[in-house]
């Protein structure tokens, strides 16, 4: 049983960290790409910040101007992996099976059927 719940607790780690590369990678590709589109077009010493300009070198303004669309773009695909969850993973219980209180449907009572507690009489 034990090696149950450590399989079952590698196999979410797993579906944890694929997530989080769904998340990042997509959006560090898109960073690169609007990135490159946005400093196209604009020249990193004409923009402003409420009407100061920005006394920053153009490699700051790049690295910035970087990690705010990379930023962006984990947001956006956070928010898509968040929305796409399966209901089997919204409606599961986090408690071991043998932890759940009682009256749960999904308790389980180790092998102690003599011991165990009567249903609820309807």
């Amino acid at each position: 049983m034990i090696r149950d719940g450590i399989h079952q607790e590698m196999i979410m780690e797993g579906k944890l960290l694929h997530r989080l590369m769904w998340v990042i990678w997509p959006a560090f590709l898109m960073a690169g790409a609007a990135e490159a589109l946005f400093f196209t077009v604009f020249d990193p010493f004409d923009l402003h910040f409420f009407g100061a300009p920005l006394e920053l070198s153009r490699e700051a303004m790049y690295t910035l101007g970087f990690f705010g669309f990379w930023a962006l773009g984990v947001a956006s695909s956070g928010l898509t992996v968040f929305l796409a969850r399966s209901p089997w993973e919204l409606n599961r219980c986090t408690l071991d099976a043998r932890q759940r209180p009682d009256g749960c449907p999904k308790r389980v009572v180790e092998d102690l059927d003599c011991c165990a507690p009567e249903p609820p009489q309807r």
